[in-house]
């Protein structure tokens, strides 16, 4: 149950908290449903939305976006189709609303599909206490201790991001795919987004790359799909993937 929720006025000020043993909450699209279903078990909580991450910055093919950007801003960015299309898929228009770049980056798998368009971008993130690129960050992160901060990386308009689900909104990912100047990267098939070197090894070739991919991936059997569709959905959707990017 929360009995304290702090607004700190900076990225600083919200780490100073942690320390004292709280934790943090973005747009609250997975800590909200955790405390009205009772399962939230954290007293103090540090809410960011004054703590001035929401900028959004572009300038000579590079974008910064804080990690307090809504993901409705992400979803009408132009020149990385790739990350708008994939925040244009997380749920409806209110949960866009709502849901970060931050917040999004760290849900975990089977959400996340901000992460798969961001890693394919090969993009790098500020975090309170350093710089990581962003395929270190779901194995060093440490919650208790640093926040995100931004996530950069250069544009480009032949990116492409595709994902397969049961419904077309409010569902999580079965498998999501995203490609970018000889990046592929793959979300729903581990706890976080992950590079496929198989499928980049012959991003020219789509059919050799969904083959390696699926090779390469050991996916779970969840609630969402089982691990056997899992794996050859990812060998379908990294071709079809890499067609509509060679097409570009």
């Amino acid at each position: 149950m929360i009995t304290e929720y702090l607004l700190p006025d900076s990225a600083e000020r919200a780490v100073a908290e942690l320390a004292g043993g709280a934790t943090i909450m973005a747009g609250g699209t997975t800590v909200m449903p955790a405390v009205h279903a009772g399962s939230f078990d954290h007293e103090r909580v540090v809410g960011l939305a004054r703590a001035g991450l929401d900028r959004v910055e572009r300038s000579s093919g590079r974008t910064t976006l804080g990690a307090m950007v809504p993901l409705s801003t992400v979803a009408t960015l132009d020149g990385v189709p790739a990350l708008s299309a994939a925040a244009a898929g997380v749920g409806g228009p209110a949960l866009r609303n709502m849901a970060t770049v931050g917040g999004n980056l760290l849900v975990g798998a089977p959400h996340g599909d901000v992460g798969v368009a961001l890693l394919a971008l090969d993009a790098s993130v500020e975090l309170s206490s350093r710089t990581v690129r962003l395929q270190e960050l779901w194995t060093s992160f440490d919650p208790s201790s640093e926040i995100v901060v931004s996530v950069w990386f250069e544009d480009d308009p032949a990116s492409v991001f595709l994902r397969w689900a049961r419904r077309a909104a409010n569902s999580p990912a079965v498998v999501s795919v995203a490609v970018s100047r000889g990046c592929v990267a793959l979300g729903g098939v581990a706890p976080h987004p992950v590079r496929s070197p198989g499928a980049e090894a012959s991003f020219e070739d789509p059919e050799a790359a969904g083959a390696a991919a699926l090779e390469e991936v050991d996916p779970p059997t969840d609630p969402v799909a089982s691990s056997w569709y899992r794996k050859r959905m990812t060998a379908l959707f990294v071709r079809r993937a890499l067609e509509a990017s060679n097409a570009v």
